[in-house]
């Protein structure tokens, strides 16, 4: 549908918006940024607390909390090589 000379669409929630992952991802650390420790570790309680209770509320929660996703070789190659640096450097 074309719009009609004159008129204007209304603008879209921000939600909806196109933009790059970079922003993306200042949008959703903006929040957060000047917090003290204190208040993202209570933050991070929260959210665990959450998610406890959705898995929780879950027939198959335990099954959830039970299932581990295997490494691929780079993964774990590329772990092993960053705790044998941080071992180097002591």
């Amino acid at each position: 549908m074309r719009e009609r000379s004159g008129e204007s669409k209304p603008p879209l929630p921000a939600s909806l918006r196109r933009r790059s992952d970079l922003d993306a991802v200042r949008e959703d650390i903006s929040p957060y940024l000047g917090t003290t420790v204190e208040e993202r570790s209570e933050i991070l309680s929260r959210l665990c607390r959450l998610a406890a209770e959705q898995i929780d509320a879950r027939p198959d929660g335990q099954r959830i909390l039970d299932f581990q996703q295997r490494r691929s070789a780079s993964s774990l190659a590329l772990w092993l090589r960053l705790v044998a640096s941080s071992r180097a450097a002591g």
